[in-house]
């Protein structure tokens, strides 16, 4: 399996027409095979000749294909296509048309592939076959159509069990993460009226825009309108602020257009509910419109019993839902824990569930935030925690193991 990390990053607002047939094509290729038929189907038909890069561990420095709109990508010699398609999902730009070229002949394999937004060619194909397939998924890109319409972007949904339990820190170091991995994202701040997101990014002079009547109206917003909202934070992390004198749910509307929009245009959307935020934050909104919700709590009893309140809602909410909305439980010790009443071995107790993950205190973490330095990069543990808080947001196990001692050590200390 390779590394898709910065291969695709760039995202053209339109797709790159082309007078010799379809529009620009890469090929990730693992066998002669596939490649020498691959070009000869663009040289019968043709069209432009499409990239070939070789799947290596060097795949991440390639940057020909930022142009491409369909990426062609055998998992021919893959042992499991569904588990090696998924490892790439969230590397992929949304916007781009992926097709799977594998061996596995089952109907699961092609559902499961569809579901990401994924066409699945079953090898061997003839080349007529295949010039006919992709001449299909070029014209779904052009109307934005078929199987590519369901990739969008994953919502994550950090949300407060109350105020001071560290939300808008975790939901920042997430987005930093994600960054860092070379996944695009966004991240929305909720706090309308007193934000410290650019604190917490180390933002210099930034200023969250301001909607008021001259501002586009809802109806008339279009992906482009919706851009010129976010504001470069660092590689790979856009930042959507906004705020305005109107009815906190009325900003609340607007920025879910917004993120709504936007949604093509990412492959995360990070939307920070702080516990302080102006407005209820309703299970029903997050059931909605979110594929993970992080609940964000400490070892108080008031924090619990919101947690616990928030959790039973959802899964009520989803009983007959055929979509289900994923739910992660974090405990963040933003003081010592000797200053808080519950202890670990005490959540599942009080909060009906074993939270996923404990974040341990950092005795330093003021400093780091106030230096405008990231937590995860100047703190192994903190590190290792927020690690795996992306692979649990990613659908990723973690290492029960090393999780373990971790905690002992951070009881320790």
């Amino acid at each position: 399996m390779f590394d898709l990390t910065k291969a695709l990053t760039s995202k053209p607002n339109s797709i790159i027409e082309n007078p010799n047939g379809i529009a620009a094509c890469t090929l990730y290729y693992q066998t002669t095979e596939c490649i020498e038929l691959v070009q000869e189907v663009f040289r019968f038909e043709g069209w432009n000749d499409p990239t070939c890069v070789k799947q290596t561990t060097e795949l991440n420095k390639s940057a020909n294909a930022q142009t491409s709109q369909i990426v062609l990508l055998e998992l021919n010699e893959s042992a499991d296509v569904v588990e090696d398609a998924k490892a790439f999902a969230s590397k992929l730009p949304t916007q781009k048309g992926v097709v799977v070229i594998g061996r596995e002949d089952a109907i699961s394999t092609l559902r499961a592939l569809k579901e990401m937004g994924f066409y699945y060619v079953f090898w061997p194909v003839n080349k007529q076959e295949f010039a006919d397939f992709l001449t299909h998924v070029n014209k779904n890109l052009k109307t934005f159509s078929g199987v590519s319409q369901k990739r969008k972007a994953k919502r994550v949904a950090v949300v407060g069990a109350k105020g001071g339990t560290g939300t808008t820190f975790l939901a920042t170091e997430i987005s930093s993460v994600l960054a860092q991995q070379g996944t695009d994202t966004i991240l929305v701040d909720h706090q309308y009226s007193h934000s410290n997101i650019d604190v917490m990014l180390a933002l210099k002079d930034f200023q969250t825009q301001k909607i008021d009547e001259f501002t586009t109206p809802l109806h008339e917003m279009d992906e482009d309108a919706a851009l010129t909202f976010l504001h470069s934070a660092r590689k790979n992390l856009r930042l959507l602020s906004i705020t305005g004198d109107m009815e906190q749910g009325d900003v609340l509307n607007y920025s879910q257009t917004l993120c709504d929009l936007l949604s093509r245009n990412t492959n995360f959307i990070i939307e920070d509910f702080s516990g302080s935020v102006d407005f209820r934050v309703e299970p029903q909104m997050l059931v909605s419109h979110f594929d993970v919700v992080v609940i964000v709590l400490d070892a108080s009893i008031s924090a619990v019993r919101n947690a616990k309140k928030f959790c039973e809602k959802i899964d009520n909410l989803q009983l007959t839902l055929s979509h289900r909305t994923r739910v992660i439980t974090v405990v963040n010790a933003h003081r010592q824990e000797s200053s808080f009443v519950l202890k670990k071995d005490e959540f599942k107790k009080y909060l009906g569930r074993e939270p996923e993950l404990h974040i341990g205190y950092c005795k330093q973490l003021a400093h780091l935030i106030i230096d405008g330095k990231r937590a995860y990069k100047q703190d192994r543990q903190m590190g290792r925690a927020l690690e795996r808080l992306v692979k649990l947001i990613n659908g990723q196990p973690i290492a029960d193991e090393g999780l373990g001692k971790w905690f002992k050590r951070s009881r320790k200390a």
